[in-house]
């Protein structure tokens, strides 16, 4: 508990460090958040698209669980228990609490799904969300090869990360359906001779999660690509307005992928300042100059529609709100 505490701290430190420098340098400009308040009908879409964005997550996930439930999942309820686990990732310390809150909700939809396969799958999506990324940064970057490596020397090594990204993904698919054994026998040689035996035990396990779903992996890898595409429209149709720049929908599908991976890693609440820091240098590879403050922008309106989810919490049965405090 005091690791955890220690922890979240440092993070909360770390976040707050890189806020202060980011102000106090002149990149975060926090007029363009007064600019965006005179503007609600953008507020309220861009809030209503996220919200739909959400949907296809929840969808995602119905067809993780669907084939281990006993009944047919209701979705609404099932986008409800996502929206509020949104909620409680947006408030509460911890990378994953939102999560495991989530889960408790999702099992009172159907008790045939454990905890267990419940945690295999919320693991699940966050790993084909994160493939969906790298094919969204990857496949831009392959059409747009040429006219993305004459801009500059920056703006084609964040090419070549895309493409090699991309090909690890495709190498990945390809061992999983013809391979499957392969992975976890080299993980259990390195786990024999000691070498990092820890961190190749995890990857053989969420190895093994991803041959589980395998006859779906296809289908949840097209609904990643298609929310995490979705994730990138709301951004760039946000700030494009306000960027001091071209930020043209090609830029935005080249660069949102690798700056929406960094934010995910969790080295600070919700990406703060490490999003604002990231999104202000890749943006500059584009000579667009004013990166973190488009990512600021973009960070309070997502903090904003994520808590939103209080009000499904609030108007949930009270008997379901008390899987919080057991």
């Amino acid at each position: 508990m005091q690791k955890t505490i220690i922890t979240n701290l440092l993070k909360f430190s770390f976040a707050a460090g890189l806020i202060y420098w980011l102000v106090t340098s002149g990149k975060i400009d926090f007029s363009l958040l007064s600019q965006l308040m005179n503007k609600p009908l953008t507020i309220a879409l861009i809030v209503i698209a996220l919200q739909l964005d959400h949907m296809l997550v929840a969808f995602r996930l119905k067809v993780l669980i669907q084939k281990r439930a006993a009944k047919s999942i209701n979705f609404l309820k099932l986008f409800i228990s996502n929206w509020i686990g949104i909620f409680f990732n947006s408030v509460l310390p911890g990378s994953v609490t939102g999560d495991l809150i989530k889960i408790f909700y999702i099992q009172e939809l159907d008790k045939n799904l454990t905890k267990k396969f419940l945690l295999i799958s919320v693991l699940v999506d966050r790993v084909v969300g994160l493939i969906g990324l790298v094919l969204v940064g990857g496949i831009t970057s392959l059409i747009h090869y040429k006219t993305l490596t004459a801009l500059s020397y920056e703006v084609e090594k964040l090419v070549q990360v895309n493409i090699a990204l991309v090909l690890g993904v495709f190498l990945t698919l390809g061992l999983i359906f013809f391979l499957p054994q392969l992975p976890p026998l080299i993980s259990q040689f390195f786990q024999k001779k000691n070498i990092m035996a820890g961190l190749f035990n995890k990857l053989e396990e969420i190895w093994n999660d991803l041959c589980l779903f395998r006859n779906r992996l296809l289908l949840l890898i097209g609904l990643s690509v298609l929310v995490q595409s979705g994730a990138v429209l709301i951004f760039w149709y946000l700030t494009s307005p306000f960027a001091q720049g071209d930020f043209n929908l090609t830029t935005a599908f080249s660069i949102m992928p690798i700056g929406f991976i960094s934010i995910a890693i969790p080295i600070a609440p919700a990406g703060l300042g490490v999003g604002h820091a990231v999104f202000d240098k890749l943006l500059g590879f584009f000579s667009i100059t004013n990166g973190a403050s488009l990512f600021n922008i973009y960070f309070f309106i997502v903090m904003f529609s994520n808590l939103t989810g209080v009000i499904p919490y609030i108007l949930y049965p009270r008997k379901k709100k008390s899987v919080l405090k057991k």
